[in-house]
């Protein structure tokens, strides 16, 4: 692990670890956040726009309150501006003012889970996962790969697209941050 941290440190590396930081924002994963945050990388590193992780996932379609709370406590500065002059606080507002605006709509459940939020794969994907099983075999490198397979597939069906009780979270602590600042 510590090489990693070294890695990320260092100014010929530094950018595309940040990179990792940003994806993983964007995409609302707060355990990625939070494993990458824990290799030193800066909260506030700006990409296209001058936004940050902490724009990046109030903008995206899976927003997180728990990536937002990851990001806040390694330092993420909730009053930065991008390009545009507004801050993950406006972003935030602005799209639950739009949530807000739609008529309610009752999130759906993804087809992959069951009753008990179960992963439960369609017969293409299981004869996909025993095809992969097969080749792989029984090594420890090949039970790693597919465990992480599985909690990856496990946290893409459970994933929410914009969902208000998460923004309207957001929107409360940015706006608690900002008035601690």
């Amino acid at each position: 692990m510590d090489d990693f941290r070294s890695m990320a440190r260092d100014p010929k590396h530094r950018r595309r670890f940040e990179k990792l930081l940003y994806l993983a924002a964007q995409r609302g994963d707060a355990d990625l956040v939070a494993e990458r945050l824990s290799w030193g990388i800066d909260p506030n590193c700006t990409f296209s726009k001058a936004r940050t992780p902490l724009i990046a996932n109030v903008r995206s379609s899976c927003p997180s309150s728990a990536t937002v709370r990851a990001l806040l406590k390694a330092g993420a500065d909730p009053s930065w501006m991008d390009e545009s002059g507004l801050t993950a606080l406006d972003y935030a507002r602005r799209k639950l003012a739009r949530l807000q605006a739609r008529p309610p709509r009752r999130l759906r459940k993804s087809p992959s889970l069951d009753e008990n939020d179960q992963l439960r794969l369609s017969p293409a994907e299981q004869d996909e996962l025993d095809k992969m099983r097969r080749e792989l075999g029984n090594d420890n490198d090949a039970r790693d790969f597919l465990r992480i397979w599985w909690q990856e597939r496990l946290r893409a069906a459970r994933r929410v697209f914009n969902d208000p009780e998460q923004v309207e979270k957001i929107v409360e602590m940015l706006g608690a941050a900002g008035r601690q600042k």
